[in-house]
């Protein structure tokens, strides 16, 4: 039997890498949601819980996805984020999309204050050096990938999957 642990590590991995290229390129490879898709696909036997709940999760990211799209039209959301958020809604079912947004934008409110703010406080090699001048400058861009995978980390514990992984 395949440990709960590597199907977590298949979700995480690629959160994580996306929330580091984020955060230091404001760039998501195509590759990294590419993974969570793929990722989900691979361990679809691993937590398989019926063509119904299958349903649901396609569902779920078809929605995202168009989501993600149309904000990504408006300029609201760059669309590595776009793309990460539908991939990481592969992975959600309809109980699990509501605190997945709340989470991110709480995550995401944080980061957008932080980086208003953590200006003045943040050390002056890192407020002198090119990724500060990027952060704090008041810029309108800010590496969202790190909300998102903040939120998808927090909601995963108690995710249909998570949960059916972890015997909650």
């Amino acid at each position: 039997m395949i440990s709960p642990l590597i199907v977590t590590l298949v979700f995480a991995v690629p959160l994580l890498i996306a929330a580091y290229t984020d955060f230091w390129s404001m760039k998501i490879p195509n590759t990294v949601s590419l993974a969570m898709a793929v990722g989900f696909i691979l361990t679809l036997p691993l937590t398989w819980q019926g063509l119904p709940v299958l349903g649901e999760h396609l569902m779920v990211a078809t929605i995202f996805f168009a989501a993600g799209f149309s904000m990504f039209a408006f300029g609201w959301l760059g669309g590595g984020d776009a793309k990460l958020m539908a991939a990481i809604s592969l992975w959600l079912g309809w109980g699990d999309a509501l605190p997945f947004i709340l989470a991110t934008t709480l995550f995401g409110a944080a980061l957008g204050i932080l980086l208003m703010f953590g200006g003045p406080i943040a050390p002056v090699r890192l407020r002198t050096s090119a990724l500060g001048m990027r952060l704090f400058q008041g810029g309108k861009d800010m590496p969202y990938g790190l909300a998102l995978a903040a939120g998808a980390l927090y909601v995963w514990p108690n995710s249909q999957i998570g949960s059916a992984l972890i015997g909650g």
